[in-house]
């Protein structure tokens, strides 16, 4: 701590204090949502189980949909990540796309009703909202790499590849919310999506064309 001024130790403190009441928030908010559901649960309930009061709740998230907006988003980013790690060790653009993306929809079909609020506001929540943001970046990050993994099986068609990626993105988002409406299982859902998927790839060029 040598060097360290009184100021930069209280500073210290203050940004622990608030990382600490952050992950209290966070905890509290995934326990509840799982628990009973997003009606079900109010934002006093998520503030009395972090043990902070409810002013402060709103410090870190501006309401009830932007708490679940922050859960889902760390779940999402989770499943991005394991269908990356899946989809490096496959082979074939059709496998890679599913290994990509079957994570995601199968953690989508956890609980009907937080799925189909967290796709409605990534795609219609307000604008200036942070964790809005965030999941659309997440979406984003989908979509490259899907962009990326058409992209290699066609490298002459860069702009198919892109418009491609966009429109499997698309059928991700409208099937996932779909599927939370129509309580369809995990398995059914992967097999709409992959059916797509491969009607999407049917109409990329070969590299003859």
């Amino acid at each position: 701590m040598s060097g360290m001024t009184k100021s930069d130790q209280e500073l210290g403190r203050r940004e622990r204090n608030k990382l600490e009441k952050q992950t209290r928030i966070f905890d509290a908010a995934a326990e509840l949502f799982a628990e009973k559901g997003y009606s079900a649960v109010t934002t006093q309930e998520i503030a009395d189980r972090a043990d902070v009061a409810g002013g402060t709740l709103f410090r870190y998230a501006a309401s009830k949909a932007e708490l679940l907006l922050m859960v889902y988003n760390a779940e999402y980013r989770k499943q991005i990540e394991l269908g990356e790690e899946r989809e490096a060790k496959s082979t074939g653009t059709e496998d890679r796309v599913l290994e990509l993306v079957s994570p995601l929809l199968i953690a989508s079909r956890r609980n009907d009703e937080n799925t189909g609020i967290y796709q409605r506001e990534v795609l219609f929540g307000e604008p200036s909202e942070c964790f809005r943001a965030e999941g659309l970046e997440l979406s984003q990050r989908l979509q490259t790499r899907i962009a990326q993994i058409l992209l290699e099986g066609h490298p002459n068609h860069t702009t198919r590849t892109i418009t491609a990626a966009r429109t499997i993105s698309n059928v991700l988002h409208f099937e996932i919310a779909r599927a939370a409406l129509d309580r369809i299982t995990a398995d059914e859902l992967t097999n709409i999506v992959a059916a797509q998927v491969r009607l999407t790839l049917a109409g990329l060029p070969t590299e003859k064309d």
